[in-house]
């Protein structure tokens, strides 16, 4: 059996579920009637979305400062931390409902640490999909957590008791955490049903790496150094967009019961609207520049963000036609940055050698900052409102600038590797090492590289009918050989190049180079590997 016919999987599916849920628990803490009390209550003393994200910081920080230790205390972790989460919303809800405890006191241990519980699920979510599924569906997968958590605040944030709300907000951490277990299991069974392939492993003598019990997919992306400055550039800008972004946006300020895209339309236009922004977005923005450098890669995703941004900053009578407009485009530009923010972490998390809770914790320690920096610093200044907002995007332009400035040539984008690439570090069907060095020797391991894939090149060929010039060119594309450069190796003109690369995409059934090396890395029903 094909592995990619396993696209759309349970993990997936259940990803989305448990992300979804994560968001909804923490929108209902800081955006409707049954938290009110607590959050009115906090307003003297600074808003309280700052405690919650001091707890996310915090948490962050740790990650990447401490990622094998983190990663160690899995085992404690599983069981506390999503009790502790439950019990801190509780705490947060019930704060000024009490008289045992100093109120504001109790709803700020309480904040910190929902805020803790909140990241660590946040986290494990994401990087069970970097490690387990095709970018693509990670995609998908954030899409569809994000429109469902529109609808779920429809009925959670409108049609329950605000009593009943306090009571689903704490609950929802512990679902969580079981939605999250029962995704694990199931990207552990997707994994034993279509095990990638693990070139040289007999001749290292050691195993496979595995992220919560699961042996993680090959690394599909090997960059040279340029373009991990990039990635990790990219990734700051994308925290930085998500803080600025959010903090316009209503999710900005605890406080405010509005939940929905808009007031002003129907709540099912509402709806429509977002997740067919969401689609395009994703599809199009995301998925259909993956195979493009990482200079370039994600800036028409950076630079529609960037226009939204430039809208908040614009001031119009708040009962104009156009203010309704705005307010849809400050919206629609969140659940944007969201998705922009977690789809650059996970590649990131393919891309570079460095351990995954590091990786996450980089770039949630941004968010974070820049974040708690926004609530505390100037959420009372309007003046500094639309010049910070400017100033962001000036950074952002000139970010996209510097880039496409950059000296030299691109190197490959995702799924292509250059001769370089194959020796200086993790390649193509090397897995995601999260730090820890493979005790290789490097000619051997090249060497042994190249065998497997010319092995697999030749298994495929035959079984999807590729023509003699397209093995030739499939072998070129699996070495990690660019089409300037397969134009070079076998003296043809770019067109017939491409012509030659999209039947052999459309004979494999993949739609790019990630999907075919996900293919030709997956082992087949047939039992080779």
């Amino acid at each position: 059996m094909d592995v990619l016919k396993t696209k759309t999987n349970a993990c997936v599916l259940l990803c989305a579920l448990g992300s979804c849920l994560n968001l909804v628990w923490c929108t209902l803490m800081g955006h409707t009637m049954g938290f009110m009390p607590a959050a009115d209550g906090m307003q003297d003393w600074t808003n309280p979305r700052t405690f919650f994200l001091a707890g996310i910081l915090v948490t962050s920080l740790l990650f990447a400062a401490f990622p094998h230790g983190m990663r160690r205390g899995n085992k404690l972790f599983v069981t506390v931390l999503p009790l502790m989460a439950a019990a801190g919303t509780a705490c947060f809800g019930l704060a000024y409902r009490q008289d045992l405890f100093d109120s504001a006191a109790l709803a700020a241990f309480g904040l910190c640490v929902s805020g803790i519980g909140y990241f660590w699920l946040v986290a494990r979510y994401n990087m069970l999909l970097a490690r387990t599924q095709l970018f693509s569906c990670a995609v998908w997968s954030i899409v569809g957590a994000l429109f469902a958590k529109l609808v779920l605040l429809e009925a959670f944030g409108s049609s329950l008791d605000s009593g009943v709300q306090v009571g689903v907000a704490v609950v929802l951490p512990l679902v969580s955490a079981l939605v999250f277990e029962a995704a694990r299991v199931a990207a552990r069974r997707q994994v034993e049903a279509h095990p990638w392939v693990d070139p040289g492993i007999e001749e290292r003598g050691s195993r496979t790496h595995t992220e919560f019990g699961i042996p993680s997919r090959p690394r599909m992306v090997s960059m040279d150094r340029s373009d991990r400055r990039d990635l990790m550039a990219v990734a700051t800008v994308a925290a930085i967009l998500l803080a600025v972004v959010r903090a316009m946006s209503f999710l900005g300020m605890w406080g405010d019961t509005h939940t929905g895209i808009s007031e002003s339309i129907a709540w099912a236009a509402s709806l429509a609207l977002a997740g067919v922004c969401l689609v395009l977005f994703g599809r199009f923005a995301l998925i259909g520049m993956q195979e493009r450098p990482v200079s370039t890669r994600f800036q028409p995703a950076i630079l529609v963000t960037l226009a939204g941004m430039f809208a908040m900053a614009l001031h119009v009578d708040a009962e104009s036609s156009f203010a309704a407009v705005l307010s849809i485009v400050v919206q629609l530009d969140e659940l944007f940055a969201h998705l922009l923010f977690w789809c650059v972490v996970i590649a990131a998390l393919d891309a570079l050698d460095v351990p995954s809770y590091r990786v996450v914790g980089f770039a949630c320690a941004v968010y974070a900052g820049v974040s708690i920096a926004w609530v505390v610093l100037m959420s009372h200044a309007t003046v500094i409102d639309t010049t910070l907002v400017l100033l962001a995007a000036y950074a952002v332009v000139v970010f996209a600038m510097r880039v496409n400035w950059r000296r030299g040539v691109s190197s490959d984008g995702p799924g292509e590797l250059s001769a370089e690439s194959v020796e200086e570090g993790p390649a193509v069907a090397v897995p995601a090492s999260d730090g820890e060095s493979h005790a290789s020797d490097s000619a051997d391991a090249t060497a042994c590289l190249h065998a497997m894939i010319a092995r697999r090149c030749d298994e495929v060929a035959d079984e999807y009918g590729l023509s003699p010039r397209e093995r030739e060119v499939f072998a070129c594309m699996a070495r990690g050989r660019t089409r300037a450069g397969i134009q070079e190796d076998l003296v043809l003109s770019g067109n017939t190049v491409k012509t030659h690369v999209a039947h052999i995409y459309a004979k494999l059934g993949v739609h790019d180079r990630q999907e075919m090396m996900a293919l030709l890395l997956g082992q087949e029903g047939n039992g080779s590997s």
